[in-house]
């Protein structure tokens, strides 16, 4: 164990917390419920993960991004319907719960980060719209593990550089921990820092990336094991 103190960023969705697997069940119900209409369930998969791009440029991230992303796929294919009015109320309601999903934090996390916060330096780096990643925080329960919140609208180099420049963070002593190889890991070993890259079974699409090849790069099982490296 290093008893040197750390700065320790860390991801929160599906990191600390579930978070794509309440996306990924709306998507199916929708998917479904586009069959139901007559539509072509593969044109609509595509489709969506088009707009979804498109939006996430435009817009950054999160569950309002998502779910007027379902909207414009379904103007694609029934913007003409009868009933269109009606059917857009519906997938609102059916995208009620990634508006406002229960906080299920993932194995471990709760009390393992109560060990690393006495220990270390912990900053939470989040990414996506400002309020609702807030309201994920609170509900969660762990804003107080925590030194500092970060909420960015993207986690690239650039963004990871300009935060170790504002916070005047030592590179050899600053770590990031996360699911995402795409916006965690490999943006932060070009940031220069090390990264813990901790799998989820049900990382976004949009997340995935292969990881970069680094020995400044530790593959975990779970968020627990931090504790033997930190």
């Amino acid at each position: 164990m290093n008893a040197r103190e750390q700065v320790v960023l860390i991801d929160a969705d599906d990191t600390l917390w579930e978070n794509n697997i309440y996306f990924e069940q709306v998507r199916t119900q929708y998917l479904d419920w586009m069959k139901d209409l007559g539509c072509d369930v593969e044109q609509v998969s595509r489709t969506i993960d088009l707009i979804e791009r498109k939006n996430v440029r435009l817009n950054g991230y999160g569950g309002e991004n998502f779910v007027e992303s379902l909207k414009e796929t379904y103007l694609c294919f029934r913007a003409h319907a009868g009933h269109a009015e009606s059917e857009i109320i519906t997938i609102d309601e059916m995208a009620s719960q990634v508006r406002c999903h229960p906080i299920q934090l993932l194995e471990g996390v709760a009390e393992s980060l109560g060990i690393l916060s006495r220990r270390h330096q912990t900053i939470l780096l989040t990414k996506g719209n400002p309020e609702e990643q807030t309201r994920k925080i609170e509900t969660s329960g762990l804003a107080g593990y925590f030194k500092a919140i970060e909420i960015v609208k993207e986690k690239d180099v650039d963004s990871f550089r300009e935060l170790i420049a504002r916070r005047q963070l030592p590179k050899r002593d600053t770590c990031m921990v996360g699911n995402s190889p795409k916006s965690d890991i490999n943006p932060a070993v070009a940031a220069g820092i090390r990264a813990f890259y901790i799998p989820h079974a049900r990382t976004w699409e949009m997340e995935r990336e292969e990881l970069c090849i680094s020995d400044q790069i530790i593959i975990l099982e779970r968020f627990s094991e931090l504790l033997r490296h930190l």
